[in-house]
């Protein structure tokens, strides 16, 4: 997870927007002061207080904002909501990670067009290895990127890269 969150417990944190593992901290230091059962503490720990954020963007899958409640002692809640600081959607994201550039001609004289990843800095790669996916028209490449784009809101695959 490379873009900021906005994090909030309503009641007892406004809302902070910041780096994805800042945010994260920060939400934790707070859900951990709060009157709640130890399984809900364990289960936020987990999810935002491990220092890994794999287990939070499954949780989100995509969705640009995530809200869940946590039973506070005495039958009161409190609303916890994480939601990327970017402000763009799912397609957006994935829209905005995706480059299509030309290469330098190769010894053959060809300028294939390939996909640079923003996340990375690497190339798209195909398969295990670590060739490039090339296309031999820009509309190839393109239509590689808009797949991805209309994929935002399902699992995919995860696509590997290679960096330069």
């Amino acid at each position: 997870m490379t873009d900021d969150l906005t994090v909030s417990v309503d009641g007892h944190l406004e809302p902070v927007t910041a780096p994805a593992l800042q945010a994260l901290d920060i939400l934790w230091q707070t859900l951990r002061e709060l009157p709640i059962g130890e399984y809900q503490l364990r289960a936020m720990e987990r999810l935002v207080g491990s220092g890994d954020t794999r287990d939070l963007e499954r949780w989100m899958h995509g969705d640009e904002a995530t809200d869940w409640t946590l039973g506070l002692d005495g039958d009161a809640v409190a609303v916890v909501r994480v939601s990327y600081g970017s402000g763009l959607t799912c397609r957006q994201r994935v829209a905005a990670r995706y480059t299509v550039v030309q290469l330098p001609a190769d010894q053959r004289g060809r300028r294939p067009w390939v996909i640079r990843d923003a996340v990375t800095g690497g190339l798209v790669t195909a398969g295990t290895g670590p060739r490039p996916l090339e296309f031999s028209i820009r509309e190839s490449a393109d239509e590689w990127t808009r797949g991805r784009v209309n994929l935002a809101g399902y699992r995919a695959v995860p696509i590997r890269t290679v960096s330069e």
